[in-house]
């Protein structure tokens, strides 16, 4: 099993937002502070009222910047301590155009995997715009609770798992499937449960059976 790329090693915004909240907070209080100072010692009612503003502006913007940033890094902590750990392949990226670094949008991994035998899809936010980093059909670790995932850092690799052909088929769709019906298939005589209208592939042959939408064998 070769690692591909070490997860959560780019600039996240949330982090960018956060060190300049921050900055935004001393900034305001240092240059509102001597405001007062300079008001006391000068005896200028107007440099005070424009300390007590200043401070109040900057530190309330970033004060907001701070917590935003804080609340985006550690969105996944809660997640990747108590989620329940599935293996998965990333199926597609999606930007995520809410988040922009410098003018692109960052990168929200499509990941399917197996949950009590039925495939179902993750979106995980990476908080980076370099898509190259998350090749299309790697495996990866995801923790998962209560609908929101979040990817185990440095879990991107290129290892087989369970199903894998089925997890990358573009013909199914996880969020479409309503019933399945056995058929056998036409290759080595499995009998296979394939959705309704979609395709899957056989685990024992790997040959690929489609059934149209009313129970028919497709091809």
């Amino acid at each position: 099993m070769a690692y591909l790329e070490a997860s959560g090693q780019g600039t996240n915004p949330g982090k960018l937002m956060l060190y300049m909240g921050v900055l935004f907070v001393v900034l305001g209080a240092v240059i509102g502070v001597c405001g007062v100072v300079g008001a006391i010692v000068m005896g200028e009612p107007f440099l005070a009222v424009f300390g007590i503003v200043f401070i109040a502006m900057f530190c309330g913007i970033g004060g907001l910047f701070a917590k935003l940033g804080h609340d985006n890094v550690h969105a996944s902590d809660g997640i990747l301590e108590d989620g329940a750990a599935y293996l998965g392949k990333i199926f597609k990226h999606e930007p995520d155009y809410q988040i922009l670094m410098n003018g692109q949008p960052c990168i929200t991994l499509v990941v399917r995997y197996l949950m009590m035998g039925e495939i179902h899809e993750a979106r995980v936010n990476t908080g980076e715009v370099d898509a190259a980093r998350y090749p299309i059909g790697a495996t990866v670790s995801i923790k998962v609770l209560e609908g929101t995932a979040a990817l185990v850092p440095g879990s991107i690799c290129d290892m087989r798992i369970e199903r894998e052909d089925d997890l990358m088929n573009p013909d199914f769709d996880p969020l479409g499937v309503h019933s399945s019906i056995g058929v056998s298939c036409p290759n080595c005589g499995a009998n296979i449960a394939v959705p309704l209208g979609m395709s899957r592939f056989c685990p024992y042959c790997n040959t690929k059976i489609s059934v149209s939408a009313d129970g028919r064998l497709v091809g």
